[in-house]
């Protein structure tokens, strides 16, 4: 129980203490010792450890505490005799700076003074009254499995539910894999979630996930399960527990189990420090440290914290056996002071120096290094049908890509897609796309802002990426998308009329893949373009291309 140690004035803690004395008193009275081992104390905003004074006399002594109307501090022993150890710990600030002082006081001796410190919050939090700052991922068609409930046991009343379906044709790589991940970016610093566990199936092949990606090379997580059972005898799991897997997919890879209780809240933690420009990674369970690692890499590597409930293989014998779910409280990341700035989703940095090339169509001719297969100009307009293309000759790199498209009205699920693509000529599956398409059901299921009927898709991809799409009505849209240079590597930014609605950041570098660019027509092609074939001749019409080539 925190108790508080407040006093008014010192002069009240003896009343023979060692204020406004006069000269005689002093002459008559000999001065005890009384030292204190330190004179300041600086507590991080979530402190994990309790910090000591020591005090050295020769007489009893108390403590009184000033936290400035506060109560964040808790200081024991209150009192003591000769010499002795005050702990001291601090709750977690959610607000500015804050500070305190102690003080002992020791009949006949000079007062001590010990001066607290705790740092102000400069993090961000993630409550779950909405999902700003968030993006939900893998959603599919004709269920809801990422909702927002109210729950007395979390802090704003409000938690995150997710859940995974049972059945073996909902589970792996394809199945049911529902995550929420922060739209911003992270490197160093303390990350931590809150989550109710229950009790899953056993055995089942479901995960809880409370984990930070950059891709699947600089991965770190903690994984809940029920796990197999040669793993629950393994580690001597009972009845009533789960299995938390603490693991890092590579760089290097390691994966440690510990049962931890189910139908429980639990605290995980998952701390990034930097040691000569690396991370030095601590996972911790309810404040008790599980795995302690030095990785190969540092902030050149940041992350998205991500929620997730998925139905993966691995963690269990078998297809989940009954609806697995978990709650989230909150999520947190709370940076260091050296830690790298938080890249911020649609903020773009000033564009670097280029030289930028326009080509319109109101001469009616094909413009110079163009090939043109199959299209049509007419009108000062570029016409691309079902199954054709135009395709730019020099290789492209860097640089900011812009066209103006007419988008067409094509019912749910037609296989069509229309749009600029800049593809390596080097390498298969490497490509930054953005394609316009009507999607299936699954497709528009999965999008952030819930497509209406009638509305076409933009759709945002590259391979480490994945596909992100964003709903648009027919008619004239501005596409972009800006390939930029970060550490080496492509960076790129998808923007539709103005705004960016997706970053990523790649491992792709210019000095392993060549790139071209091209716009293309796709109809009646793979399962990745629709789930049913056109129902007629679409056209996609352009008004102009523009290419910025970056400077680097």
């Amino acid at each position: 129980m925190k108790r508080r140690y407040v006093y008014a004035a010192i002069g009240a803690l003896y009343s023979i203490a060692l204020l406004s004395c006069g000269d005689s008193f002093k002459e008559k009275t000999e001065l005890v010792r009384c030292e204190v081992s330190t004179y300041d104390l600086t507590f991080e905003v979530s402190p994990t450890e309790v910090q000591t004074v020591d005090i050295t006399s020769e007489t009893e002594w108390k403590v009184a505490v000033d936290q400035g109307g506060g109560d964040w501090l808790t200081v024991s022993p209150p009192e003591g005799t000769g010499n002795g150890t005050i702990t001291v710990s601090a709750g977690k600030n959610s607000g500015p700076r804050r500070g305190a002082t102690l003080t002992v006081a020791a009949r006949n001796a000079e007062l001590r003074t010990v001066t607290i410190i705790q740092d102000g919050y400069n993090g961000f939090i993630y409550h779950y009254g909405d999902f700003e700052g968030l993006q939900k991922v893998g959603l599919v068609a004709g269920i809801d499995p990422i909702t927002i409930v109210d729950n007395d046991e979390c802090e704003d009343g409000k938690a995150l539910r997710i859940y995974t379906r049972p059945g073996e044709e909902y589970s792996g790589t394809n199945g049911d894999r529902f995550k929420v991940q922060t739209t911003t970016q992270f490197g160093s610093g303390r990350y931590e979630w809150r989550v109710y566990v229950p009790k899953f199936g056993m055995n089942d092949r479901t995960s809880i996930g409370a984990f930070v990606y950059f891709d699947d090379a600089h991965e770190l997580d903690f994984e809940i399960c029920s796990g197999t059972a040669a793993a629950r005898s393994a580690h001597n799991a009972g009845p009533d527990d789960m299995l938390c897997l603490v693991s890092s997919q590579a760089n290097p890879f390691f994966s440690e189990y510990t049962p931890i209780k189910a139908d429980a809240w639990h605290t995980f933690v998952l701390d990034l420090k930097l040691e000569n420009d690396k991370y030095l990674a601590e996972w911790l369970v309810d404040g008790k440290s599980l795995k302690k690692a030095q990785l190969d890499y540092g902030e050149e590597t940041y992350f998205r914290a991500i929620s997730s409930v998925e139905n993966l293989y691995g963690m269990g014998d078998h297809a989940a056996t009954q609806e697995n779910y978990a709650l989230f409280d909150y999520l947190e990341y709370v940076p260091y002071d050296y830690s790298m700035k938080p890249i911020v989703e649609g903020e773009l940095p000033p564009e670097p120096e280029g030289t930028t090339t326009r080509w319109d169509f109101e001469s009616e001719e094909i413009p110079a290094d163009w090939t043109n297969a199959g299209g049509t100009i007419a009108n000062g307009t570029l016409n691309l049908p079902n199954g054709t293309s135009f395709v730019y000759g020099p290789e492209v790199g860097p640089g900011k890509y812009t066209w103006e498209i007419d988008v067409p009205a094509i019912g749910t699920g037609e296989k069509w897609l229309a749009g600029g693509n800049i593809a390596a000529t080097n390498a298969e599956e490497r490509s930054f796309s953005m394609f316009v398409f009507p999607g299936t059901e699954d497709d528009r299921a999965a999008c952030q802002v819930t497509p209406l009927p009638g509305q076409m898709l933009v759709r945002c991809y590259t391979e480490s990426l994945g596909v992100y799409g964003v709903p648009v009505n027919p008619g004239k849209h501005t596409l972009t998308i800006d390939l930029r240079l970060k550490d080496g590597a492509y960076s790129a930014a998808w923007i539709i009329d103005g705004d960016v609605v997706k970053t990523f950041d790649t491992w792709y570098t210019p000095e392993e893949f060549r790139f071209g660019f091209s716009f293309v027509t796709f109809a009646n092609g793979g399962g990745w373009q629709g789930d049913r074939d056109t129902q007629g001749t679409y056209m996609a019409s352009y008004d102009y291309f523009e290419y910025k080539k970056y400077e680097y």
